[in-house]
């Protein structure tokens, strides 16, 4: 191929970042991103086509059938688990359970008494929710609604708890969160084992670094700044009176599909549970469950449909960009802007931890240009099997960094949508709210980037 090709790629490539940060729809510009890139890479001679490909005898019509192909494949593996994993989030949140387990969880937080003590404990509280709760928005609210109240009462700045809310969710977990599944299958790695052998350990310094970071961040804004306007508490105990006149049993059943993947192992009893299975099974005894106490039979069957929408919004607003994003992605290895990128990488002396911190840095500055990292790290995710090839490596050093870049820094940018709406609330600028959560969230990058390297490097 013409050496020039990698460029006219990489120009394609900062277009389409151009686009998606200027708010043009994404899925449509990573489509014609890949139709771009994968023609660019045919015309240069490329062999663009995988080995069993179904030519249908026009160029043209081949790139289309490409992207069909790797659509097919996507959606029978990863885009399969993430569409289960929406819907059970969506059937969670339709019957109460995933807001009856906040409040649970959220309980032993009245027995602190000092304001930035329980600033901290709320942090982890409500980033360990993130194992059941993956949107960062929705977990967000909850949030205000369960502890808010709570910490303004031991005398924490309405700022600062807003701050501390809006950045809880630093890390997507597998299984239940759809890009934690993305990431695991790209580095053929089981769902639970990506959260156990790696995430896990990495989360532990990370989050506690942020936490010890928003106390010392927030103290120093609250003794420059002032406390800010203390929202209608009455309002927000009524709503949270309101949670938890659901069973506290239903706290327990967003966490069943963890427990049956813990329980259920080869290690253990000789079985061998798929992730899409556990979610159904944990479905369909939390619809049991839901029968048995709600005594409303047409009601439980109306509620169980929920998991069917949910699947249908997750496969619109996440299953949809994987194709897309991997058909984007396959282009920038066709075109050979992978080589180019790795052996630039290899001339000034990345080496594979420093090219992994560099690709990492990228997600991350995409996530607070576009305040969502789902885009980015989709995209180029989908380079790391690749990339990690050319230095030897496997990948889940590489892959984890990235991961948590497009979700821990997006508390950093002022049109993600968890921002907006936590701003709104706090009565303040996005921006405002932005000043109190760019320290921690870099702290916790940073730490994570060291952890990373010296776990898994």
């Amino acid at each position: 191929m013409n050496p020039v090709f990698p460029w006219i790629g990489i120009a394609v490539l900062v277009l389409c970042g151009w686009a998606i940060v200027k708010k043009y729809q994404v899925n449509m510009v990573l489509l014609l991103g890949g139709l771009l890139l994968n023609a660019l890479a045919l015309w240069g001679g490329a062999d663009i086509f995988p080995k069993k490909f179904n030519a249908t005898g026009l160029l043209g019509f081949d790139l289309v059938e490409l992207l069909r192909t790797i659509s097919v494949s996507q959606v029978s593996g990863v885009g399969f688990l993430i569409l289960i994993s929406g819907g059970f989030a969506a059937y969670m949140q339709a019957i109460g359970a995933s807001d009856r387990f906040v409040t649970v969880c959220a309980k032993p937080l009245s027995l602190i008494k000092n304001p930035y003590i329980i600033l901290a404990a709320v942090f982890i509280v409500g980033h360990c929710l993130g194992l059941v709760i993956t949107s960062a928005a929705g977990l967000a609210m909850l949030m205000v609604v369960t502890v808010y109240p709570l910490i303004i009462r031991v005398g924490c700045s309405p700022l600062a708890a807003a701050a501390v809310v809006a950045s809880v969710l630093a890390i997507g977990y597998a299984p239940a969160s759809g890009t934690a599944n993305f990431a695991s299958q790209l580095v053929h790695l089981d769902p639970i084992e990506y959260l156990v052998r790696y995430q896990l350990p990495m989360a532990v310094p990370t989050i506690l670094a942020m936490a010890l970071a928003h106390v010392f961040t927030q103290y120093w804004f609250d003794k420059k700044e002032g406390k800010g306007e203390v929202a209608n508490l009455g309002e927000l105990e009524q709503k949270l009176e309101k949670l938890e006149k659901t069973p506290a049993l239903y706290a327990v059943l967003p966490l069943l599909p963890i427990a049956l993947l813990l329980v259920f192992n080869k290690f253990v009893w000789g079985v061998s549970m798929n992730v899409a299975t556990a979610m159904f099974i944990a479905w369909i005894l939390a619809f049991i469950v839901d029968l048995i106490v709600r005594r409303q039979v047409k009601e439980s069957f109306d509620l169980s449909f929920a998991m069917f929408k949910g699947m249908g919004s997750i496969l619109t607003s996440t299953v949809g960009l994987i194709f897309v994003a991997a058909f984007f992605a396959k282009g920038l290895q066709n075109i050979g802007i992978v080589d180019l990128l790795m052996g630039g990488a290899r001339s000034i002396g990345l080496g594979y931890e420093g090219t992994s911190v560099v690709l990492s840095a990228i997600v991350g500055v995409v996530t607070v240009l576009t305040g969502s990292g789902v885009a980015a790290f989709t995209s180029l995710g989908q380079l790391v099997p690749d990339a990690a090839q050319h230095f030897g490596m496997d990948g889940i050093s590489m892959m984890l960094m990235m991961h948590t870049a497009s979700e821990m820094l997006r508390a950093m940018s002022p049109v993600a949508g968890v921002i907006i709406i936590v701003a709104g609330f706090a009565k303040v600028n996005p921006l405002t709210m932005v000043k109190r959560t760019i320290i921690p969230c870099l702290t916790g990058y940073v730490v994570m980037l060291v952890s990373v390297s010296l776990m898994f490097g």
